[in-house]
């Protein structure tokens, strides 16, 4: 007997999902498009302006105008302190040196005895101590004076100590003719006479008025360079020896130039080319050469081209722009109502 066949049974929810998918997909296209615009005309948008604002990327900086100054081509030299009038004090004899020795740096007047002397034979009879004897007129007491007032720079003996005749005991530097030297290379001659007014400046940044006095009949010839003496005006610090100072000397007359501040004046690398950054208008700024002329007191002469004084000088950022940059200006403060 055959077996019997059953009936085929088909999920009865198939049909119906296919058409609710259909509506689904009909409904949801129109939205998905409608964000895809959307965001598709934002996103060109947000991106040129942030090109935009790279591009439009703007250096901060301040400007200035050329000012007309009084300025003077200046020599800069180097010179040092120097005590011309040496003394030197030397035994007179053979014999002890007695107590009290001067020192390093104690001022001595002129006539004022500065070493004693001992002969052997008067420590030895012991003559310094005899002298109630009327008849006994020679004690062994050497004084050796300073001929002149100053400074003593060198002590080279102490108490006790026995010395030969000649020998040498110290050095008094007379400060009354302190001066200076000045060593002029011999192709500036022309710019240094005798009686030229000059600037001595210190190392701790004093001035002090000076002239030149006469120059030394001799040259060096490893540098070729002449000595000069300078001569200080006024009152002077006390000053060691061979101190380096500067000294400042007038090349030309005072004239009036336009002058920069230093920071504005831009060069390369061999110091060659010079040039400054002009501004065009309030966002642009473009490069200008220059030939700058002597510094003085930190403003640069600018001998070509002439600026108007309505030309604004960049003076601050302008290091590594282009020639052609654009800038920004500082704002400004709104006034008060």
């Amino acid at each position: 007997m055959p077996a019997p066949t059953l009936p085929v049974t088909r999920p009865a929810a198939a049909p119906l999902l296919l058409p609710s998918l259909g509506w689904a997909l009909r409904l949801l296209l129109p939205l998905l498009l409608l964000l895809q615009a959307c965001g598709g005309a934002a996103d060109p948008a947000a991106d040129e302006a942030t090109a935009e604002e790279e591009i439009h990327a703007r250096a901060a900086v301040t400007v200035g105008h050329v000012q007309t100054d009084t300025v003077t081509d200046v020599l800069h030299l180097t010179g040092l302190t120097a005590y011309p009038a040496k003394d030197i004090l030397r035994a007179t004899t053979t014999g002890y040196l007695v107590a009290p020795v001067p020192v390093p740096g104690q001022r001595v007047g002129a006539g004022q005895t500065v070493f004693t002397l001992q002969t052997k034979e008067s420590r030895t009879l012991h003559l310094d101590q005899l002298t109630g004897d009327p008849k006994l007129r020679f004690s062994g007491i050497i004084r050796i004076p300073s001929p002149r007032a100053g400074v003593m720079a060198t002590v080279d003996k102490l108490a006790g100590d026995y010395v030969q005749d000649g020998e040498q005991l110290g050095t008094v530097y007379d400060q009354s003719r302190f001066g200076f030297v000045l060593d002029v290379p011999v192709t500036q001659l022309r710019y240094v006479h005798p009686g030229q007014r000059c600037r001595i400046t210190l190392p701790d940044g004093r001035v002090l008025p000076g002239r030149v006095a006469e120059p030394l009949p001799a040259a060096d010839v490893t540098v070729q360079t002449q000595r000069y003496t300078i001569k200080p005006l006024g009152p002077v610090p006390q000053l060691p020896e061979n101190l380096t100072v500067t000294v400042d000397l007038d090349k030309t007359a005072p004239q009036l130039a336009a002058t920069l501040p230093r920071e504005a004046v831009l060069s390369d690398e061999t110091q060659t080319s010079f040039w400054v950054m002009r501004l065009l208008n309030d966002s642009t700024a473009v490069k200008v050469p220059v030939r700058p002329g002597p510094e003085q007191a930190g403003r640069v002469v600018i001998q070509s081209p002439s600026f108007s004084p309505t030309d604004r000088i960049v003076l601050t950022g302008n290091y590594g722009l282009d020639d052609t940059a654009a800038v920004q200006l500082p704002a400004q403060p709104e006034p008060k109502e």
